[in-house]
């Protein structure tokens, strides 16, 4: 990877991440982690709308390794950044696992968040 960096948060803030679940509280904490745990400047955090992912958010995808995590509240960053980031460990317990059976169908808005498939040659 010819990056700046080694590491790559991207932190979902879409609607139901962001606006119901508070994700842009997650993305305060990761900074404060940063500084709390001295994580040099070779990991960076971004902002993201939307991963389709929303009945599982707030979520939180980790690249080089494209590890997603889903349902971090707060309490969890400190704990992703200590085992996953300074260890290399993803943090189980948060890993997305996909949709199980008891889940509830997605919203029919989830599809209308996600961008439009280049693939289609249309725009949905």
């Amino acid at each position: 990877m010819n990056l700046p960096y080694k590491r790559h948060l991207l932190i979902c803030t879409g609607p139901r991440c962001g606006g119901e679940r508070g994700s842009a509280r997650i993305r305060q904490e990761f900074r404060r982690e940063f500084v709390r745990q001295a994580i040099p400047a070779t990991v960076k955090d971004t902002e993201c709308l939307c991963f389709g992912l929303c009945t599982f958010g707030p979520n939180v995808i980790i690249y080089p390794e494209a590890v997603v995590y889903s349902g971090v509240k707060p309490q969890d960053v400190a704990e992703i950044v200590r085992q996953h980031l300074v260890k290399g460990q993803p943090v189980e317990r948060l890993l997305y696992r996909g949709p199980r059976k008891e889940d509830p169908p997605p919203d029919d808005d989830e599809e209308d968040l996600l961008p439009p498939d280049p693939a289609a040659g249309a725009v949905r």
